[in-house]
């Protein structure tokens, strides 16, 4: 009985707001001025600003990129192959702030992460099936071919990738587990 009461008291009080909200007189919104285009020309202007200095461009993200995919590495090499399903993932977040701030170099990072570090990849294929050789080969063609190559072929061919002699974070790259642990 309370529960049919509350119901009838909430369609009471709607149609009482609804009632209200279409008796009241609705104010036409402003004609265009010059001043109203200042201030939307002065917002455009700060969210410019934003993207152009506040978000990162493309060298600190790739920074990231480039401990994940050391970490991708000593993650496989220890067995923790959620991790180092995780980091393959974690790469292509390190990017995404370049959509906005360099979007022709982000067009070519995101055919470079599907072609070498997304879903059915040689190197996620080695991820998910535990195989530690397949891993190192596809790693390794990965980092020698492609990257070294998409640096060079973009003018930074003074960046040349090389495999880490160490992780990058402390993380316990030893814990056992599947790629499929990474959700």
């Amino acid at each position: 009985m309370p529960n049919k009461i509350l119901t009838g008291l909430m369609l009471v009080l709607g149609c009482t707001f609804v009632a209200v909200g279409c008796s009241t007189q609705q104010t036409p919104a402003p004609a265009p001025t010059a001043t109203n285009a200042a201030s939307v020309a002065s917002v455009n202007t700060k969210v410019d600003n934003i993207v152009s200095k506040g978000l990162y461009r493309f060298g600190p993200p790739m920074m990231g990129v480039s401990d994940s995919y050391d970490n991708m590495y000593f993650a496989a090499k220890g067995g923790n192959w959620a991790l180092a399903d995780y980091m393959g993932d974690v790469m292509d977040d390190f990017m995404a702030p370049a959509q906005l701030t360099k979007a022709s170099l982000y067009s070519q990072w995101s055919g470079f992460y599907k072609g070498n570090l997304g879903d059915g990849t040689a190197l996620r294929k080695a991820i998910a099936s535990k195989d530690f050789t397949a891993f190192t080969k596809a790693y390794t063609a990965t980092m020698t071919n492609m990257c070294n190559t998409c640096h060079s072929n973009n003018g930074f061919k003074f960046i040349k990738k090389i495999q880490a002699t160490s992780p990058a974070v402390d993380l316990d790259y030893t814990v056992k587990s599947d790629a499929s642990e990474n959700q």
